[in-house]
């Protein structure tokens, strides 16, 4: 009698087509996942190191009622990396701010506790980038009206060159802290000056930098964003819980002016 092999055939056929199917289906998935994991990375490489810097964590009554957490959840947290998306790109004033802050919340806060983001109020020596950064992580609102206003500049604050204090309150705890900032110990203020002369130079013409002076800006900044951050100096910062009253003292009387 003869034999019919052809149904047989048929099923291996069919199988093989849909195992390579899969394995091709499998292999698209993998290489558009690669490629969703490669564009978190905005940023040149050598910066990849940002993306372990821990992030922090607030509680905000305002994404509660809004709807905009999963529920049960109860808080938001801010990434050194969404300070560099807020600024457009990775730099010293970005990294100085999100420390300062850190170090704020870290001497503000009690054990298994959490604060509430946009409770804070600033004041800084100085109207500059670092400060912004300050009051973006913190939810620092600057209005016209004093009494809402919450992020001040105390220009009477007398301090050596690249020397910044910033007294940052929160209300809810009638607390306070003091952080003293010594910019200049990073490198020294002579290149930072050097430094700011290019950055300038480059604002007006980038053409008219050389090629020197550009990878000293590149490869400085890499280095104080990363002992900025990794708190890598000695003496780079102070931090200091003050009485709640010295800290409204100083307020009152820049809502007055």
């Amino acid at each position: 009698m003869k034999k019919h092999y052809q149904p047989t055939l048929i099923k291996v056929k069919l199988l093989t087509f849909c195992t390579r199917g899969l394995l091709i289906i499998l292999s698209l998935v993998t290489f558009y996942g690669c490629q969703k994991t490669k564009e978190t990375g905005s940023w040149n490489e050598k910066y990849d190191f940002i993306y372990d810097i821990q992030p922090i964590v607030f509680h905000y009554d305002h994404g509660i009622l809004a709807g905009s957490y999963p529920q049960n959840k109860e808080t938001t947290e801010v990434k050194f990396n969404d300070v560099c998306n807020y600024l457009g790109h990775v730099c010293l004033c970005g990294a100085g701010g999100y420390k300062i802050s850190e170090l704020a919340i870290n001497s503000l806060i009690k054990p298994e506790e959490t604060l509430e983001k946009g409770d804070f109020i600033l004041i800084s020596s100085r109207d500059h980038t670092i400060s912004d950064v300050i009051s973006f992580v913190l939810g620092c609102s600057r209005r016209n009206d004093p009494e809402k206003n919450q992020y001040f500049i105390n220009p009477d604050i007398e301090a050596p060159k690249r020397e910044y204090h910033y007294f940052i309150g929160y209300p809810p705890q009638e607390k306070a802290v003091h952080v003293i900032y010594r910019k200049h110990l990073l490198i020294g203020n002579e290149l930072m000056d050097r430094l700011w002369k290019v950055e300038l130079t480059y604002e007006e013409n980038p053409a008219s930098v050389n090629q020197a002076d550009l990878e000293l800006y590149k490869n400085t900044m890499f280095t104080v964003v990363n002992d900025v951050l990794l708190n890598q100096k000695i003496g780079l910062f102070d931090v200091e819980l003050i009485d709640y009253d010295e800290f409204l003292s100083i307020l009152q009387q820049l809502k007055a002016d």
